[in-house]
C-alpha cells in the first residue's frame, strides 16, 4: 500500500472572545449592507462602467468581424439596464458576505501550530482526487449554465434588435407610400385645377 502525509491544523475551541469576534463581526456585516445601500447610485455607476468595459473587451476578443462587432455594441446598449439590475440584486445580495468575510481573514492572524502529520491510505487519497475532481465539475456546470444564460441573453437582445429594426423598416416604408400618395393626390388635383382653366 502506499502510504503519503497530510498536514491538517487543529480547530480553534469555542471561547467567550470568539463569541465576542462573531458578535462584532455580525456588527460588521450590517454596517457594510447599510453602506451598500446607502451608496446605491455610486455602486451602479461602478457597475455601469465594469459592464461598459467588460462587454467592450469581450466582444473585441469573440467578434473581430466590422459589422458583427458594431451591430453587437449597440445590441449590448439596449440589455444594458437588464444587466445593470441583476448585477444590483447580485452586489446587494452577495458583496456585504463576501467583503466581511476578506475583511475578517485580514484581522485574523492565525496562529502558527505545529502541523499534525496523519498517515493516509491510498484509497483516502484517491478519494480527495475524486473530490476535488467533483469540485471541478460543479465550477465547469456553473460556467457552463453562464455562458448558455449569456447566450440566450444576447439571442433575446438580438431578436428585440431586428424586431425593432424590421418594425422601423415597416413603418418608414409605410409612411414613404403615404407621402408618395399624398404627392400623387397633390399632382393630380393641380392638373385638374390646371385642365379647368
Amino acid at each position: 500500500m502506499t502510504k503519503s502525509v497530510k498536514i491538517s491544523k487543529d480547530s480553534t475551541e469555542h471561547s467567550p472572545e470568539k463569541d465576542r469576534e462573531e458578535k462584532l463581526m455580525n456588527e460588521v456585516l450590517v454596517l457594510i449592507k447599510t453602506l451598500v445601500y446607502n451608496e446605491e447610485m455610486t455602486i451602479k455607476l461602478i457597475i455601469d462602467c465594469l459592464y461598459d468595459i467588460g462587454i467592450t473587451n469581450l466582444i473585441n476578443q469573440k467578434f473581430q468581424l466590422g459589422t458583427l462587432n458594431k451591430t453587437l455594441k449597440f445590441a449590448t446598449k439596449i440589455s444594458k439596464p437588464v444587466i445593470k439590475i441583476l448585477a444590483w440584486k447580485w452586489v446587494k445580495n452577495n458583496c456585504p458576505q463576501l467583503i466581511t468575510g476578506w475583511l475578517k481573514s485580514k484581522v485574523a492572524f492565525p496562529k502558527e501550530e505545529a502541523p499534525k502529520i496523519e498517515v493516509l491510505v491510498e484509497n483516502e487519497t484517491k478519494n480527495i482526487a475524486a473530490s476535488s475532481q467533483i469540485i471541478d465539475k460543479n465550477q465547469v456546470k456553473r460556467l457552463n449554465f453562464q455562458v448558455k444564460l449569456l447566450i440566450s441573453l444576447l439571442i433575446a437582445v438580438m431578436t428585440m434588435f431586428i424586431g425593432s429594426s424590421i418594425w422601423l423598416l415597416v413603418s418608414l416604408q409605410q409612411s414613404h407610400l403615404q407621402t408618395v400618395e399624398k404627392l400623387q393626390n397633390q399632382v393630380k388635383t393641380l392638373e385638374s385645377s390646371l385642365n379647368q382653366h
